[in-house]
């Protein structure tokens, strides 16, 4: 992703860089019926993913919490980081989607029927792993249709 001072930031690695949050947005390729995602914590040596129909989450959000946050009950201690595949590109309000229209051609807030139940499925899986998962195998999208 690339930086506002110059060059990127690699956002596959989790830095945990002193007094850092943020929020990034990613349309899931068009192109592709799935999206997934993979990740993997060497110090839990687990790693876990999941994977779900692209039109029913066009996007993926990736929020980062590294001791920013001094109050209760992060106290300062937090390095986490959040992976959502979501329906919308950005946590704001229904109004603000519809404002702001498109982003990369894809609605902001995608409107339905009114009164309509819609049902979503995907797949999570996990398992222990001692190294960078990129190698072992291990594949999320291998099972049949979400």
């Amino acid at each position: 992703m690339p930086r506002p001072a110059g060059g990127f930031a690699d956002l596959r690695v989790l830095h945990g860089r002193r007094r850092l949050q943020g929020f990034t947005t990613h349309l899931m390729d068009p192109h592709r019926e799935t999206a997934y995602f993979l990740a993997w914590s060497p110090d839990s040596r687990l790693a876990f993913g999941y994977v779900w129909r692209r039109a029913d989450f066009p996007w993926l959000g990736i929020w980062e919490e590294n001791h920013s946050r001094t109050s209760p009950p992060w106290n300062g201690r937090t390095l986490t980081r959040g992976m959502e595949f979501r329906r919308f590109p950005h946590p704001e309000t229904r109004r603000q989607m519809i404002a702001r229209g498109s982003l990369f051609s894809m609605p902001r807030f995608p409107l339905g029927p009114a009164r309509t139940r819609v049902e979503t499925h995907y797949r999570g899986c996990g398992r222990p792993c001692r190294g960078d998962p990129r190698g072992s195998g291990m594949d999320v999208r291998r099972r049949g249709p979400v």
